[in-house]
């Protein structure tokens, strides 16, 4: 029953963020902080040791996002970093890598589908809104995890 309430907290927070960041390439970062504050409550009145490692997949997927930041010289927003731990915790380990393979591949797709449209745009000047990329490919996170837990 809890995983359906952390469920439930993820897509209203994500949609939300995925609104505003189409709208405004902005999103809330109280209401992403407390969507994550609520999940971690429900996890640790629930699970402690599926918390731990949520929690894991949350700080690696973090991690991670800083990484490409510095390496892409600000190629993500913070709101994206932020995000980043909301999405790590609801997908945990190893749920966490099929969420940033697919936000990626799909934040390409649409970077490459703008870049046709707009033309002769400086690549640097191209601004593509990831949280909606983000939410999704947290989602497939969420059935890899599920196909995984099966076969093993």
């Amino acid at each position: 029953m809890y995983l359906k309430l952390i469920l439930c907290v993820f897509i209203i927070v994500s949609l939300i963020n995925s609104y505003l960041d189409l709208r405004t390439m902005h999103i809330s970062i109280i209401l992403n902080y407390i969507g994550i504050i609520a999940c971690v409550v429900l996890y640790l009145l629930n699970s402690p040791k599926l918390f731990i490692n949520n929690l894991m997949g949350s700080l690696i997927l973090f991690f991670i996002f800083i990484l490409v930041r510095l390496i892409a010289h600000k190629g993500l927003g913070w709101g994206d970093i932020h995000y980043s731990l909301f999405c790590g915790l609801v997908s945990g380990v190893p749920g966490f890598i099929f969420s940033a393979l697919m936000a990626s591949i799909s934040g390409l797709i649409i970077f490459f589908i703008i870049k046709i449209r707009i033309g002769s745009k400086s690549i640097k000047q191209i601004r593509v809104p990831f949280i909606p990329m983000m939410f999704l490919g947290t989602c497939f996170g969420l059935v890899a995890n599920k196909l995984f837990e099966k076969i093993w």
